[in-house]
Parts: structure tokens; sequence; C-alpha cells
């Protein structure tokens, strides 16, 4: 009986070391062995700009996900957007952060109070200092537009104001960024003496140069830009107009791109497409975009995160594994202590007789 109560003792010690070991896998190592796989861009020159792109977080909300479950589900995301950006933004070290729309999940259908909250939980995910300038694009599930969904001014409203929406943002005269809102069908209002000079980037959510239209025209001809960065799918892909050549963009690789050239030479437009930062996407792959432009040179990488589901199921294994374990062990060690107890009774039986 002492060397069973000995085994036991040993089995459970490692079922709880094990099981250690896994959550420290699944909630640390993991992410350093992702980071390996990331290519850092080196800048060759003073005037380098560095950006980072986050595209469609969609902060999980309070009405479409009910449940006992839902608490949960809000703080296990969460964590996971804020420390995959962390990560993100201490290897990138960003000049300039784009998020490129669906930044709430149900921004567009919440009430002022869930509507304040969500930009509270926002911030504390995407926390960075003073220095960083951040652009932020409103999406569909922002402020509502998909399928022809009615866009309410209170909606933008609050989301120009939460978020510090700025229609022109310029950087250190090299660098001038424009808004682009496909549901609204509109844009910022270029400014063309002052454009001519400086490298032109669209910011949109939903992509540009797929499915023309008057504001694929108007952009191109008023915007002129020498490259657009937008999400909204949840894929990666690279487009090219008008050569309608799309490229899905998967590799843990640098793509170089001369835009001077690309756009009066070849006069072709430029269209990069952010997968998601979020493991909630139903998406196999998700990212956050990382560019260096420098000199009409851009380079352009994804920073692929680890997909959280793989690691979610590999709980929910070793939980039906324990409890199957449990069960087992349960049914085998019972039959030696009941065999040892009745021949204890007995040999107390000889004994008193």
């Amino acid at each position: 009986m002492a060397s069973l109560r000995l085994i036991n003792r040993l089995i459970i010690r490692g079922f709880i070391s094990l099981s250690l070991l896994l959550v420290f896998f699944n909630e640390f190592i993991v992410y350093y062995i992702n980071q390996t796989t990331w290519k850092q861009i080196y800048c060759k020159y003073d005037n380098c700009t560095r950006i980072l792109f986050v595209a469609d977080p969609q902060l999980i909300g309070n009405s479409y996900e009910k449940g006992f479950w839902s608490p949960i589900s809000r703080y296990d995301a969460d964590r996971y957007l804020k420390k995959t950006f962390e990560r993100t933004l201490d290897f990138t070290q960003p000049h300039i952060i784009c998020f490129l729309g669906d930044l709430l999940d149900e921004g567009s259908i919440a009430n002022q109070q869930d509507f304040e909250s969500y930009v509270k939980r926002f911030n504390r995910i995407y926390n960075t200092n003073t220095n960083i300038k951040r652009i932020h694009v409103p999406g569909d599930n922002d402020i509502g537009g998909e399928d022809g969904e009615y866009i309410s001014n209170s909606n933008v409203r609050r989301f120009e104001e939460s978020f510090q929406s700025e229609d022109l943002f310029d950087y250190e005269n090299m660098l001038r960024f424009f808004k682009i809102n496909r549901m609204m069908l509109d844009f910022s209002n270029p400014d063309r003496e002052h454009n001519a000079q400086r490298l032109r980037v669209g910011i949109s959510h939903a992509p540009i140069l797929i499915g023309g239209g008057p504001l694929l025209r108007s952009v191109l001809s008023e915007l002129d830009p020498h490259v657009i960065f937008s999400g909204h799918w949840h894929e990666s892909r690279i487009f090219i107009h008008p050569s309608t050549h799309v490229v899905n963009f998967y590799e843990s690789t640098v793509r170089h791109f001369d835009l001077r050239s690309l756009k009066e030479k070849e006069h072709q437009y430029l269209e990069i497409m952010v997968p998601t930062a979020s493991y909630r996407m139903g998406k196999m792959k998700m990212g956050l975009g990382y560019a260096v432009l420098e000199n009409y040179q851009l380079s352009y990488t994804v920073l692929w995160l680890p997909n959280r589901f793989i690691y979610l199921f590999l709980y929910l294994f070793w939980l039906l594994l324990s409890i199957c374990g449990f069960i087992v062990f349960r049914m085998m060690t019972r039959c030696p202590f009941r065999v040892a107890k009745r021949q204890l009774l007995y040999n107390r039986t000889l004994n008193m007789s």
C-alpha cells in the first residue's frame, strides 16, 4: 500500500508539472519561437520611416457573443492582441502606426456607454508612447456601411472624436497620408500644390484597386497615390492596377518596390492588403504589416502571428487526456487497495479466532 501511495504522489506531481509546462509553452515560449520567423528591415538612410499596420482587430463586444464563456473569450482575445502588438512594437520600433479599420466588432451598433468601454479596452491593448504617430481609419464595424448599411453622422462623429481621426496626415514633410472611406465613397480633400513633392500614401479599410467604379477613378486622378494600404478581407495580398495582377503574400519574406518607377515609368498603382491581427476572424494566418519607406523605396513584410486556436485545442486535448487518464488510474488502483484491505480483515479475523 505504501508503494501505491508513492506511485499516486508521483503521478499527481508529474501531471501538475506537465500541465505547468504546457501553460508556459502556450503562453510564453510559442511567442518567442514565432518571432524567429520575422524578417527585420534595416534602414539605409537617415530619412527612413518605419510603419506598422494593424488591420481588423475587431475587439469582441457584448451583444453578438453571449454566454458563460463570453468574459473568457473577450479576455483571451484581448490578451492575444496585446501580447502580439507589444512584441511587434518592440521588434519594429515604428515612427507611425496605421490602424486600418474594424477596430471594434460592434462599434456601429453599440450604445454610448458600451462604445466608451470598447474604446478604453482598445487603448489599453494598443498603448504606445506619445512619440509614435497614430492614424485610425474607420471600418464598417466601427461606423456601419457594410452591404449598404446606413452610416449615421453620430457614428462617424464619435469615432473621429474617440480616435482623433485627422483627414490629412503629414510626416516630416516627406510623406502625406490620405484617408479613403469606401463605405462613404469619400476621401481626404487633396491639396495639389503641396502634394507634388511628397510621397503619397493612401490608407483605407476596404480595398480600392479592386472593383473599379467612380471612387477608384477619383482616387487615382485626384490623389495619385504611390501606394495604398488596406484591410477588410482579413487576407494578405498585393494588387497591381491596371494589370489586375493579384499576389497572395503569405511568405515570411521581404518584398521591395520602387514606387517612383512603378507609377511614373510603368504607370501602375500598388495596393497592399494587410491580414487581420485577430485569431477570431476564422483565418489560419494572421499578422501585422511592417513597411519601411525611404527615398521612394518601399520594403514590406508581414509579421506572422501564432494561431491561438491551435494552442487552445492543445489545452482541450490535455484536459480530455487528463480526465481519461484519471479514470483509468483510479480503476487500476482501486482493485489492489480492495484486495489488500480484504486480506488485512481476513488476517485480523484469524488472529482473533
